[in-house]
């Protein structure tokens, strides 16, 4: 199983195995998860979502992509 800590709405966290995601459908400024038959709702946009799930920060747009390595 492969789990990640993704924010979620109303303020919170959430540990998601993401062997269960079917779909992800936008839903405001953020996206609804859905998991099976339960559905989370987060504020990321599914590029955010990318980058959550490929293990770089939320914001990333590449430029400061640095092979998994954080610059200071």
């Amino acid at each position: 199983m492969r789990f990640v800590q993704i924010e979620m709405l109303p303020a919170g966290k959430a540990l998601v195995d993401m062997d269960k995601l079917t779909h992800a459908v936008p839903e405001g400024e953020g996206l609804r998860l859905y998991l099976g038959g339960q559905h989370l709702n987060v504020p990321h946009t599914i590029a955010e979502l990318e980058n959550v799930l490929a293990g770089h920060d939320r914001t990333d747009d590449g430029n400061r992509h640095s092979a998994g390595f954080g610059m200071r």
